[in-house]
């Protein structure tokens, strides 16, 4: 049952590849859709009329009829497995007969003698002693012993000396480990917690404290009017500039129409009087920020407004983001 639905499914996979093709061929050599009705009462009224039909197009119509027919002859014949026994040639092998079984028998049979009494032997008379000539005395030179091979003495392990440490005190030159002095780690969330007080104490909406061209931020917060401030500690003015200009180009290409008004300031800045020029403002104390913002609080957006602010919070909230990952 199973090889009838394979071979069923097979036909039909080899019928659908030839129709594909047939149609491809068809409509690229003569504009003719097989699929459609009125090509074919077409074919048949110029057929009636003896108007003239290239001959290329019955020869494909027998062509691709035959690769079908052909086809499925190839993939759904039976198909039977031949196993080749193997030929024994029995003619170089002897014949057993009766006669070589009897002598096969014969020879691996061992015969059984019967014991034979053991003759005891006669007995024979004494020997008489022969008088010897008398031999003279004959000196043997001292035989040297030869020395006995002495085993080879194992080597016993030495005694382990008991050789005191001498500790040599030498002065350690002090060598700096690095010139530069090591930055201590700090943590955003707490120690700007009372600038971002600061700001939402003043009616102003907090966005994050993001970290722009490596330019660590004290507080990004938003107002009404499309304002926005961005604030450090203890950076420079350069780089507190960079860091704006890369915020001021993320809006631009972002936004169309809005413009938006950025306020930066840095706090205890260390070149604050060599850039006192600069559009940044310069506060030497957290305390002195705390005046400056306390008058000029956010005004809160009406309800006409607060649409619009709230959308401008959701894209502020999207910019931060995404800054700190450039």
């Amino acid at each position: 049952m199973m090889n009838r639905f394979n071979n069923f499914l097979v036909g039909l996979l080899w019928l659908l590849a030839i129709t594909l093709g047939a149609t491809f061929w068809f409509n690229t050599m003569y504009g003719f859709n097989i699929f459609a009705a009125q090509h074919w009462q077409h074919l048949a009224y110029m057929q009636a009329t003896g108007q003239a039909v290239k001959p290329s197009f019955y020869i494909s119509i027998v062509v691709i009829l035959f690769i079908m027919i052909f086809g499925l002859y190839k993939l759904l014949q039976p198909r039977f497995r031949q196993i080749t026994m193997p030929v024994i040639d029995r003619t170089s092998q002897p014949q057993m007969t009766k006669k070589t079984v009897t002598t096969i028998q014969t020879t691996t049979t061992p015969v059984q003698q019967p014991a034979q009494p053991v003759s005891q032997p006669a007995p024979q008379p004494e020997p008489q002693p022969v008088p010897q000539p008398e031999q003279q005395p004959v000196v043997s030179e001292p035989v040297t012993p030869t020395p006995m091979a002495t085993p080879e003495p194992q080597t016993a392990r030495p005694p382990r000396l008991n050789i005191p440490t001498v500790t040599r005190v030498s002065p350690v030159p002090n060598v700096p480990i690095s010139s530069t002095p090591q930055q201590t780690l700090t943590n955003p969330e707490t120690d700007y917690a009372e600038i971002r007080n600061i700001f939402e104490a003043a009616g102003y909406v907090f966005k994050g404290m993001p970290k722009i061209k490596n330019v660590q931020t004290a507080t990004v917060a938003i107002g009404s009017g499309e304002v926005l401030w961005i604030g450090a500690v203890g950076v420079k003015n350069a780089d507190m500039q960079r860091a704006v200009q890369t915020l001021s180009d993320v809006f631009s290409d972002t936004l169309d129409d809005i413009e938006i008004n950025i306020n930066a300031f840095i706090v205890a800045s260390p070149d604050a009087a060599e850039n006192s020029s600069t559009n940044i403002l310069q506060f030497a104390t957290v305390e002195d920020l705390r005046n400056y913002i306390s008058g000029r609080p956010n005004t809160q957006p009406d309800e006409d407004e607060r649409e619009n602010f709230d959308a401008y919070s959701g894209y502020i909230g999207t910019v931060m983001d995404y800054i700190g990952k450039i």
